[in-house]
């Protein structure tokens, strides 16, 4: 696994020979986990129009910190 994806493997793997994919990223799959609270927050504090942006900002921060978080753990 190289160095770029060691930290952010597929998020439910499989053989990649089937279908030439593996599907999501764990980065990815961490950002949808956070999605539904970021939302929530988000609307709550905020009154502009720019939600969509800030919110996808803020998950793949969450994302980001998630995988730092496991790559800390191993």
């Amino acid at each position: 696994m190289s160095a770029a994806t060691e930290h952010n493997p597929p998020a439910f793997p499989r053989d990649e020979r089937y279908l030439g994919h593996n599907g999501m990223t764990l980065r990815d799959w961490f950002a949808g986990q956070a999605l539904n609270e970021t939302i929530s927050q988000v609307m709550d504090a905020d009154t502009t129009d720019d939600i969509p942006k800030r919110v996808a900002i803020l998950v793949y921060q969450i994302a980001d910190a998630m995988l730092a978080e496991r790559g800390e753990q191993s």
